[in-house]
């Protein structure tokens, strides 16, 4: 499978991002001059608006391999979003895609950072540490950074856990009685596809959580809300047979892409 390449500084876009949303309709005009339209809600899609600028020798050559990979608009690749959740019900860990043990108790209902009730109690009644995991089918060569809102009653320490089929990263964290939002940052790994991220919570541990996030990028942003699905794009296209790099100074390159999904949006 062909994705799209991680920069050097750990992220897939340069700002400004410009992307569009893109919700086409069909319309027929009859002999009678009279109109009828309709969605096309399967050429709905998205695109992004691509401007690198300072790239580095091997990230000019990263974007040529790719370019030369995905044989300009020819072949599909997978986009990660490099602005987007890529975590599916980021806030409903009653959800199937949230892989835990039937010892682990998931409470909705509980009051959250934002003066909501969207949190839950996680509760592990086993005798033995528990996992709470999403994968998601992004590229485990990307480094990316897990986040969550997390609280308890009395001081309690769960773990951070990103991992991949041949690397885990967990950090432990305390929680406190106000809601604080913990981040773990994942290295550049091996190549393939895979990465799944959550918490690891130890024997008896009761904690509230909330708004779990996962970027590809060394840092996290902005907490973005999701539903039924994450923000990995497969069946992407680029939309320019040629890729022209412009040298801007020594060892300095600039170059500009325009991507498009074609399948439908996801959510």
């Amino acid at each position: 499978m062909i994705y799209f390449p991680q920069l050097s500084t750990g992220t897939t876009s340069q700002l400004p991002l410009r992307w569009t949303d893109q919700f086409p309709a069909l319309s027929n005009q009859f002999m009678d001059g009279s109109v009828v339209t309709a969605d096309a809600e399967a050429l709905s899609g998205v695109a992004w608006d691509l401007t690198f600028d300072g790239l580095n020798e091997a990230e000019r050559g990263a974007l040529q391999s790719f370019f030369e990979s995905a044989r300009g608009a020819l072949n599909s690749f997978t986009m990660i979003d490099p602005a987007d959740n890529l975590l599916a019900f980021s806030e409903d860990f009653t959800q199937a895609c949230w892989a835990h043990s039937g010892l682990v108790a998931v409470t909705p209902g509980a009051s959250d950072p934002f003066g909501g009730k969207a949190a839950m109690t996680i509760v592990n009644t086993a005798e033995a540490a528990q996992q709470l995991l999403q994968q998601v089918p992004a590229p485990a060569s990307y480094s990316y950074c897990f986040s969550i809102y997390a609280r308890s009653d009395s001081p309690q320490t769960i773990s951070l856990v990103t991992s991949t089929d041949s690397s885990t990263v967990e950090q432990p964290v305390t929680t406190a009685t106000d809601w604080r939002r913990f981040a773990l940052t994942f290295p550049s790994g091996t190549a393939g596809g895979g990465v799944s991220f959550g918490i690891e919570a130890p024997a008896g541990v009761r904690v509230q959580i909330f708004g779990a996030q996962a970027e590809a990028q060394p840092g996290a942003g902005t907490y973005k809300q999701t539903g039924s699905t994450n923000a990995v794009y497969e069946n992407c296209r680029l939309d320019q047979d040629e890729l022209a790099m412009t040298a801007t100074g020594p060892g300095a390159y600039r170059c500009q892409m325009r991507i498009r999904n074609t399948g439908p949006l996801p959510w």
